[in-house]
């Protein structure tokens, strides 16, 4: 498996909107000490995603990869194809 790169927040938030559309479980919500959390009901926690000037560290995309891949929310051939 290859590693991923720092992603620009706008490209990660993107890309949860458009797994949002596709699975109405699924929530991008604003709260909390994060700057975003993902929520979904089968978690036991919200997801949180924050950032610094506007960069998602590429240790957080790699463990957001393996939350939403867990559960069958995107293949992870759908993810590597965006953020590889």
């Amino acid at each position: 498996m290859g590693e991923y790169a720092n992603v620009k927040i706008k490209k990660l938030l993107n890309f949860i909107k458009r797994l949002v559309s596709h699975n109405k479980d699924l929530q991008l919500v604003q709260g909390g000490r994060h700057n975003y959390l993902v929520k979904y009901p089968f978690w036991s926690r919200p997801f949180p995603i924050p950032f610094k000037q506007r960069i998602v560290s590429k240790f957080i995309v790699k463990d957001l990869k393996e939350a939403l891949v867990k559960d069958n929310i995107c293949t992870e051939e759908e993810f590597d194809n965006e953020f590889k």
